[in-house]
């Protein structure tokens, strides 16, 4: 069987390298896609005639692409498993290192549009759910939107602003700690 190198990217936007064996390339493809896996690049490692004599005659350690396969199935039902925390923290990582910058003018539209929506007794999810539609940056966007899934998932607003300390202040922060604890205990 010929000997094939691939790239490809996993759902969860990981990029995964193997040297796998199959039938061909389109076989190869197949498999891939079926199993979540977008291919970015699947090459034919071309052998010599005296190469593929010996790689006929020695067992070497590769893989089939349905043991690879299931081994990637495995990291992806484990990373389903992690805590809501967890995938908060990947998110914020992965948001505070893209190209757009957050600005100080984007948190303080922020803060007043959050204000207002308060004052006019909002309750918190109703009241980012406004904001993300009126929200231009992107980035910042995102950031709402997971601060819109903590509070969903009944999380207070603080503990998953709390991730975003790059784009945040920590005196900021804590004042959502101290109203939010406030209300709790009025």
């Amino acid at each position: 069987m010929p000997l094939y190198i691939y790239k490809a990217v996993t759902k969860n936007g990981q990029v995964v390298r193997n040297r796998v064996e199959e039938i061909n390339r389109f076989v190869l493809l197949k498999k891939l896609k079926n199993n979540g896996l977008m291919p970015i690049k699947v090459t034919q490692i071309q052998m010599s005639g005296k190469a593929s004599k010996i790689r006929k005659n020695q067992k070497r350690n590769i893989e089939t692409s349905d043991s690879i396969l299931k081994s990637i199935r495995e990291r992806q039902k484990n990373t389903e498993m992690m805590s809501k925390k967890e995938i908060f923290k990947q998110d914020a990582k992965r948001i505070l290192f893209t190209n757009l910058k957050i600005t100080n003018r984007d948190i303080v539209i922020f803060t007043q549009n959050f204000y207002l929506l308060k004052k006019a007794n909002f309750n918190n999810i109703h009241a980012l759910s406004t904001i993300i539609e009126s929200t231009e940056n992107p980035s910042f966007k995102a950031i709402i939107e997971d601060i819109l899934l903590g509070v969903e998932s009944g999380e207070n607003m603080y503990t998953t602003m709390e991730y975003y300390t790059g784009v945040f202040p920590p005196i900021y922060i804590n004042m959502i700690k101290v109203g939010e604890l406030s209300r709790i205990t009025n």
